[in-house]
């Protein structure tokens, strides 16, 4: 969550008035606990900005590093009030913010709902040897907690809800907001595909600060091969420095960090890419995979997680095997390109707005009307 210098106006990255009005199906108002940072006009300017009348926002201090670690203390009453306060509570996990909610939720014997939306093992475990340390202790942590919630929602069809089974009742719900799709866009897509010249535009959406988002392994593959074949664009929020010493060791020019862009403005991207790439090591169900998708866009991706439920067998790739990577771009065909655009449009079609909202509000009502006896 983000504020502009005044304190007055909200933005979000994935948190908009699409999401607000969703949760405000189950609630009048939308209280939404996490970290903000202030951001100035410009900087807004990429963001999406939140006006919904439902949309409250309560700050909850970072305590994660060393330096912040006693603001814990203040966390976890703001986050006791809040709960407190709450007719009923939509827990998005994994999140440290939404475990002592969770626990405080026992406590008060408050209505919950958890929302799985990735794997807190991988996270952890590519992210440096710190987080390998607490792999296992996290990993186990989530299972128990997941397997005691009476309600939860996952992301992904089978990935998740193996790692994570609930006792409780579960559904399968993207939680991705698409566009209606068009046929008209495909028909652009296989034209673009006919016409296309090198250098092929690759492009993969993810955050940019942490390791196992795998921008840096495709950087390193790109700098294997002819400079002229290839321009990759990196859309994400977080700090680039990281991903700035990949592209200078790589000595190549046509690498480019675009930073953080508006919801809208990553669709038209998209439309202008002949390739997506989701490098990941660590995901739930990835909806920037998804929204490529959607406009027919090819794309290739790691064999973990729900990656594999929506690209096609031989699109998919072992993050530790980059060799299998660099065959992929160096064995690309237009008919491949061309197959893998028309089953990627059609895979699109079950994540469908209207589908996805329908099963979900299914899903809210019978929590909301199990919460009330």
């Amino acid at each position: 969550m983000l504020q502009n210098e005044d304190k007055t106006i909200s933005y979000g990255v994935h948190y908009t008035d699409e999401l607000v009005n969703r949760y405000h199906f189950i609630g009048q108002e939308v209280t939404f606990l996490m970290r903000a940072k202030q951001v100035n006009a410009e900087q807004a300017g990429s963001y999406s900005k939140i006006t919904h009348p439902a949309f409250r926002f309560v700050e909850v201090p970072n305590y994660k590093s060393i330096r912040t670690r006693l603001k814990k203390n203040e966390a976890i009453q703001i986050i006791r009030n809040e709960v407190k306060n709450a007719d009923a509570l939509i827990l998005r996990m994994p999140s440290a913010n939404a475990v002592i909610a969770y626990r405080f939720a026992i406590e008060l014997n408050k209505p919950f709902l958890v929302e799985m939306v990735a794997c807190v093992f991988d996270a952890l475990w590519n992210y440096d040897w710190r987080g390998k340390l607490l792999a296992y202790p996290k990993y186990w942590s989530y299972q128990k907690i997941i397997k005691e919630c009476p309600y939860v929602l996952y992301v992904t069809t089978q990935f998740l809800q193996n790692r994570y089974p609930t006792n409780g009742q579960g559904i399968a719900c993207s939680d991705v907001i698409l566009k209606q799709t068009d046929n008209s866009i495909l028909d652009k897509r296989l034209e673009l595909i006919k016409s296309a010249k090198k250098p092929l535009k690759i492009v993969t959406v993810a955050a940019i600060d942490v390791p196992y988002k795998g921008q840096a392994d495709v950087i390193k593959i790109l700098s294997q091969l002819h400079s002229d074949d290839f321009e990759y664009w990196i859309v994400g929020q977080g700090n680039p420095d990281r991903l700035q010493n990949a592209i200078q060791q790589s000595k190549r020019k046509n690498i480019k960090i675009l930073g953080s862009i508006k919801h809208n403005e990553v669709f038209d991207l998209l439309q202008k890419a002949d390739l997506y790439i989701q490098p990941s090591r660590q995901e739930g169900l990835p909806r920037a995979v998804i929204e490529a998708m959607s406009v027919g866009l090819p794309a290739l991706g790691t064999n973990i997680a729900g990656i594999p439920e929506l690209l096609p067998q031989e699109c998919v790739y072992d993050p530790n095997n980059l060799k299998a990577l660099k065959y992929l771009l160096t064995h690309l065909s237009k008919e491949n390109l061309e197959k893998w655009a028309l089953l990627n449009f059609e895979k699109s079609k079950e994540f469908d707005a209207g589908h996805l909202d329908k099963r979900r509000k299914m899903f809210y009502n019978q929590f909301l009307n199990e919460s009330r006896k």
